[in-house]
């Protein structure tokens, strides 16, 4: 790995605001309106998908998918077990709701479950297996019985545009020179999870969450496979997968900017269009 000094946002990108940390729930973390990875990843997509979910006053919260449930699951299982049982209920094995009285039973148990999330039998036991696949694995165990943080919040005000930022890594060292990043996968292979990277951006997560941090010299990935044999491999961003995310994410971060000052959130385009076959199609 490379040494702090030549790290290429060391200097650079050091806050002149101090970062904040901040002791806010995952729930309180997510409702701040300071601008995050995700909101990045919104604005991407196009600045109309910005304003529909974060600033439109009429938006209507969006439920959790399947994945943000295994991946919060899996996250409390391996970095904050006291919490498990706080946060998630486990349904009774053999409830089928495809049928009147499973579904009773589920709502049932959902009620007596009191707000927590409520999983099936079967995803309850493969998020355990998935955990223990983590701490079984010889790299990330040692990471993440290192002296560390987890889930803390972060906020600082980026100097380029004025805009406040926010950052909650899954767990960094006490020292904030080492940032470890917690992913559920289909594929943890190396190609595999390449192609999570691109699709999913994870090189702006790897230089987001180092952003706030003049400390910070590495970013790495513990990818977990969410079938069996639960397969777990453990991944160094690179400098240039780093520095990569720095250019998405200041890109983005004047797009925010600019769309604010100007108060239009415009999507695809309001003119006809051209369009071809992408370069991956052989006629």
């Amino acid at each position: 790995m490379q040494d702090a000094g030549n790290h290429p946002f060391s200097k650079k990108h050091a806050m002149t605001t101090p970062c904040i940390a901040i002791e806010l729930s995952n729930a309180e973390y997510h409702e701040h309106p300071a601008v995050s990875k995700s909101h990045l990843d919104k604005v991407a997509k196009s600045p109309a998908h910005y304003w529909a979910n974060f600033l439109d006053p009429e938006r209507v919260p969006m439920a959790p998918t399947d994945a943000m449930v295994l991946g919060t699951a899996l996250h409390t299982a391996v970095l904050e077990p006291h919490l498990w049982s706080e946060q998630f209920a486990i349904a009774p094995d053999g409830i089928d709701r495809r049928y009147k009285a499973g579904k009773e039973a589920w709502a049932a148990f959902e009620a007596e479950a009191q707000g927590k999330t409520v999983m099936t039998a079967e995803d309850g036991q493969r998020i355990q297996r998935m955990a223990q696949a983590v701490h079984q694995h010889p790299a990330s165990s040692i990471l993440l019985n290192l002296p560390g943080v987890v889930e803390a919040s972060y906020f600082w005000t980026d100097d380029e545009t004025g805009l406040e930022c926010k950052s909650r890594p899954d767990w960094h060292s006490t020292d904030r020179r080492l940032i470890v990043d917690l992913k559920t996968t289909q594929d943890a292979s190396p190609q595999g999870f390449q192609r999570s990277v691109a699709k999913w951006r994870y090189h702006v997560q790897a230089h987001w969450y180092q952003r706030p941090f003049a400390e910070a010299e590495h970013f790495l990935f513990v990818a977990v496979e969410t079938t069996a044999p639960f397969l777990v491999a453990v991944y160094a961003a690179t400098p240039a997968m780093v520095a990569a995310g720095a250019r998405v994410a200041e890109r983005d971060l004047r797009l925010i900017a600019s769309c604010r000052q100007s108060n239009e959130w415009p999507g695809y385009g309001d003119t006809i269009q051209p369009l071809d076959l992408p370069n991956w199609c052989n006629d």
